[in-house]
């Protein structure tokens, strides 16, 4: 909103500032303040989270916004069991916390067994390999178990469960829920959480295709998968995430392979699970659509992937969480992945599509979330 000033007419240094001519020679004359035109209060700059948030997740908490990686080693030899950030603006992050911790080897010696003794972590007892996606999310309801997280490793073919009272941990593991076994599939990768009020949907992606099923939450139990799978994309299009924009309006992001890397689509629907349709109305089930292009790699990061989430600020404007490659430096020196964490604005037309596709780069990006 713009504000109206007085002034005496005194030689000044302006900024941002629009001056109407003194026509009376009283003097006085009227100015209108434009705002600060400085980029950091118009925009932020992307990467808004570096070296990676690979395999992550992002959603909005009570009271601020809060990311967790994959187990990861930002530095190397220093294991990170899922590292917590949390923001108030989703700009600008800052990292002090785990979702997990690892069991520590103390200097005290059991008396009984002559060896020393560990204390426990909270990380997870019944994986064998290394946790590489997670997503969580704000289930208000449930009380003393507001936030959600569903986790997959690299070697165990299944998604565990686990609960907090913070958005950003400690979380307590429930246990393994979900295994390739039990839906009859040999791969089972890229678990995603949505939460619609009191409805809980659970993504993943096999070998057959890409499915959404509804889970029951309840405090201190693992999740239950309600009703049957619903089938939302061929496999080519995975790792997907839903959006809700109203009760008849919903999103389905995922990644889909271009040669040797990979972009954003999208398609919409009605209903939570589908059918999800192109701008032709082409559902992406049929394998004839690939869905809209959202994201696309350009000439400094390449590979766009993960879509983490969809936010919308005080203004309506979209803003998508996912993660991108540096072209040339992909891998940090841990031999881990980079995948820095981007937070791209998108706008949607009167049609209810998205107007533009997004291309991430480094530098200041517009507008700001507001």
């Amino acid at each position: 909103m713009k504000t109206y000033f007085k002034y005496i007419a005194l030689p000044v240094l302006a900024f941002g500032l629009a001056a109407c001519a003194d026509t009376d020679g009283d003097g006085e004359g009227e100015f209108t303040w434009e705002g600060s035109q400085n980029p950091e209060n118009v925009s932020y700059r992307n990467p808004v989270w570096e070296p990676s948030l690979a395999g992550g997740t992002v959603f909005r908490a009570a009271s601020n916004f809060v990311a967790i990686s994959q187990e990861t080693q930002w530095a190397a030899g220093l294991d990170y069991a899922c590292p917590s950030l949390q923001s108030q603006n989703m700009m600008t992050w800052s990292s002090n916390q785990q979702a997990f911790t690892y069991p520590v080897v103390t200097d005290e010696i059991d008396e009984t067994t002559g060896e020393a003794v560990v204390t426990p972590g909270s990380y997870p007892e019944w994986l064998t390999g290394r946790i590489t996606a997670v997503s969580a999310d704000f289930a208000r309801t449930i009380a003393g178990a507001n936030y959600w997280m569903v986790y997959a490793s690299e070697d165990d073919n299944a998604f565990g469960a686990a609960t907090a009272s913070s958005g950003m941990g400690p979380y307590t593991d429930q246990g393994c829920f979900l295994t390739a076994g039990d839906l009859g599939v040999e791969s089972l990768r890229y678990p995603h959480l949505s939460v619609f009020v009191t409805n809980y949907y659970l993504g993943y992606t096999t070998e057959n295709g890409s499915y959404l099923q509804q889970l029951n939450l309840r405090r201190g139990q693992v999740p239950a998968l309600r009703g049957a799978a619903v089938k939302v994309a061929p496999a080519e299009f995975y790792d997907i995430c839903v959006f809700r924009v109203s009760n008849t309006d919903y999103y389905m992001f995922g990644t889909v392979k271009t040669g040797s890397g990979s972009e954003i689509r999208y398609g919409r629907s009605t209903r939570p699970t589908g059918p999800f349709v192109d701008k032709n109305g082409v559902e992406l089930t049929d394998g004839a659509s690939k869905g809209e292009l959202l994201v696309e790699g350009g000439t400094e990061f390449e590979a766009p992937c993960h879509p983490m989430r969809m936010l919308v600020d005080e203004q309506g404007v979209h803003f998508l969480a996912y993660n991108a490659s540096a072209i040339g430096n992909s891998a940090m020196p841990s031999g881990f992945k980079r995948q820095p964490l981007f937070v791209s604005p998108l706008e949607i037309d009167e049609d209810g599509w998205f107007t533009t596709v997004a291309v991430p780069q480094s530098g200041w990006t517009s507008p700001r979330f507001q």
